[in-house]
């Protein structure tokens, strides 16, 4: 038992504080404990020396482009979307339930913040670390076992390898990685036979020159991961005390202690003791380091990569110098020299006062005069603008890349091939970048396997809604609404105990050169009107067009409003129709009372001619009679006269009876 006699003789502590002094000697003879820091000095615009006595008058200018290449780069890397998704060989296994729990956890971790802070390191430092722990102080939903996965990004200078010339961080001897804790933190999590007085504070080793804050009693924590017979096991230490003795990854601790050669569990708070044999599957065991590995570039035989800042330095401080030479000349000559003969003056004084009057005593003419100052020349100011082109096109964060106004003039499918252009060196960064989300699957997956069982977690999908009938409700367009319902499942790790998954990042690629042809494809197709401009759009590369989504959702919207104001203007003609069919209605019933009325008016007309006819042959025989009553009247008249002449004749004669013959003569006509 090797393990258990290094404990007897207690020098493990010593062994573990000796690979940690020999990791820093590493550090320091490849020049990283001194590099990195001023990596950092020169990201945050700290790029000036302290001032001398020589240089307390030098304008310290600060002009951060290794701020903005960083900045570009880091953006471009994280930029598109990256989804770690698990596949399995067996069909029967529930991948989307595996899948659905790994995104779960990697937004309750917070994965996508971590992963832009270890791309940040990674631009700055050069290589970025993280470290997955089981923290049973952590809260979520619950399960079996207490606490939860948590993850954090380390430090360089706080990681240290067996060999450091190994890239490959799973083919380590052991990991160790050094923090600051709080002394009576630590001695809460120290093992029960552990005198907590031993753990006291000590010095920081900080090359970042951090100042701890007065009063904190910290003490450094060195946490060492190895195998054994292939399956890892953690063990800590302060400098002076073994915190926590060798235990295994996996819950089932009291197992792994007998195998190394203890017989009383070692319980500690950093991962959940084992009360539960049968909580981890028989054969799933802890084989991974829970420590991935990323490199911005490869750092020739070394585990510590190249960042974007170690080469940018140089070019950093001549920009700032160039400058400050320049600003350096127009401050000397802001205020002028003059050269005075003595008692020239006589007591005045010269001060930068505008208009001042001064009297030259020396009778000369020339007792008092300024000195012609030298201008500062345009090339300085060309020269950095020289240098700073240079460095954004050598590092690839040029104008193109980081998305300036390029030419008006140009087409979709130009811009799209300078761009992919732009994107070539990216293109390698963001390959790394996913090769590293590619062994954070697979020790994400390992923890599933050996902690979570009987766990609850949430999921969202989209589903269209519906109404208490189950009916799918629709929009004042018509159209089924969706809506985000999150689900509740529980993930049992046993369900995959056998489950050997193979995982794969789906991430949008940067625009690559066929980029520019398909464009050019679909402007030629659209030109012809072949297709329509959402599926132009549709069929747009993704990140050739970053607000693709955006300008679908737009044109679905118009396309909606324009739907709703068509069915409102079929509605309005429905209606003018139907108004119109009941004038046609009312007309065609007002030409049928016409046609009435004509039929009327004929028969009217028939029937006025003939009483017109009838009335007129009546007339025409009224006439006859009343001529014939006019001729009776004229004889009457006549007759009258003739009697009134007869009686006046005789009365004139002297007859005196005339009526009788009157008489007479009348009944003789009459008879």
């Amino acid at each position: 038992m090797e393990i258990k006699e290094r404990y007897d003789v207690n020098e493990e502590t010593t062994t573990l504080w000796d690979d940690y002094q020999n990791g820093l000697s590493y550090q320091a003879s490849s020049g990283l404990s001194k590099k990195l820091p001023e990596f950092v000095r020169f990201y945050e615009g700290k790029q000036w020396a302290a001032p001398t006595k020589n240089t307390r008058n030098l304008p310290r200018p600060v002009v951060n482009i290794i701020k903005m290449i960083c900045r570009s780069k880091k953006s471009a890397i994280t930029a598109a979307p990256v989804r770690i998704i698990y596949r399995a060989e067996d069909e029967t296994v529930d991948v989307e339930k595996f899948n659905n729990f790994a995104a779960y956890i990697q937004k309750e971790i917070g994965q996508e913040g971590l992963d832009k802070k270890a791309i940040d390191d990674g631009v700055k430092k050069g290589s970025y670390f993280f470290h997955y722990y089981w923290d049973s102080e952590a809260k979520g939903k619950d399960g079996i076992k207490e606490g939860g996965l948590r993850c954090e990004v380390i430090d360089p200078l706080s990681i240290f390898f067996s060999n450091p010339t190994e890239l490959d961080e799973q083919k380590q001897k052991w990991i160790l990685i050094a923090s600051r804790e709080d002394v009576e933190s630590v001695r809460a999590k120290c093992d029960k036979d552990v005198d907590p007085e031993l753990i006291v504070a000590d010095e920081t080793d900080n090359k970042y020159g951090v100042i701890e804050q007065e009063g904190n009693k910290l003490c450094t924590v060195l946490t060492r991961y190895f195998r054994k017979n292939g399956e890892v096991y953690c063990e800590k230490a302060t400098r002076t005390v073994v915190i926590n003795k060798p235990f295994s990854l996996a819950p089932d601790i009291e197992a792994a202690g007998r195998e190394l050669g203890f017989e009383e569990d070692a319980p500690n708070n950093s991962l959940p003791d084992n009360h539960d044999e049968t909580l981890v599957p028989e054969g799933v065991r802890a084989y991974l380091y829970p420590v991935v590995v990323g490199n911005y570039e490869i750092r020739e035989n070394s585990i510590y990569g190249l960042g974007e800042v170690e080469g940018i330095i140089p070019n950093q401080k001549a920009i700032n110098f160039n400058l400050a030479m320049m600003l350096l000349n127009a401050q000397e000559i802001a205020w002028g020299k003059y050269i005075v003969l003595p008692n020239a003056l006589r007591g005045q004084v010269i001060s930068n006062e505008p208009g001042q009057v001064l009297t030259d005593y020396s009778n000369t003419g020339t007792g008092i005069r300024k000195m012609s100052e030298q201008t500062m020349q345009s090339q300085p100011l060309q020269l950095i603008d020289s240098i700073m082109s240079m460095t954004r096109n050598v590092t690839g964060a040029n104008e193109v890349m980081s998305g300036e106004v390029l030419g008006s003039n140009m087409s979709g499918a130009a811009i799209a091939q300078l761009q992919s252009q732009a994107q070539q060196p990216i293109e390698d960064l963001k390959d790394a970048f996913w090769l590293v989300k590619e062994k954070q699957g697979k020790v994400l997956a390992q923890f599933f396997k050996l902690y979570y069982e009987q766990k609850e977690f949430s999921y969202e999908e989209t589903t269209v809604k519906r109404d208490p009938q189950g009916k799918p409700v629709l929009n004042k367009y018509g159209q089924p609404e969706e809506e985000e319902v999150q689900f509740t499942d529980v993930f049992n790790s046993s369900e995959y105990a056998g489950v050997e998954f193979s995982v794969v990042v789906e991430a949008t690629s940067g625009t690559k050169a066929s980029t520019a042809g398909d464009i050019n494809a679909l402007d030629v197709l659209l030109s012809k009107g072949l297709i329509s401009l959402k599926t132009y759009l549709k069929a747009y590369p993704k990140d050739a067009l970053s607000n693709r989504t955006e300008i679908l959702k737009g044109i679905e919207e118009d396309e909606q409003s324009q739907l709703a104001i068509l069915q409102q203007q079929t509605t309005q003609l429905a209606q003018q129709v139907e108004q119109s069919a009941k004038l046609i209605q009312q007309q065609k019933e007002t030409v049928d009372k016409v046609v009435s009325l004509i039929q009327e008016n004929n028969q009217l007309k028939t029937i006025i001619a003939n009483l017109y006819s009838e009335a007129k042959a009546k007339i025409e025989a009224g006439n006859q009679q009343i001529q014939l009553g006019n001729a009776k009247i004229a004889e009457v008249q006549r007759d009258a006269t003739d009697f009134a002449q007869v009686i006046a004749g005789q009365m004139q004669g002297g007859q005196p009876n005339v009526m009788p013959q009157v008489q007479n003569r009348g009944n003789g006509q009459a008879g």
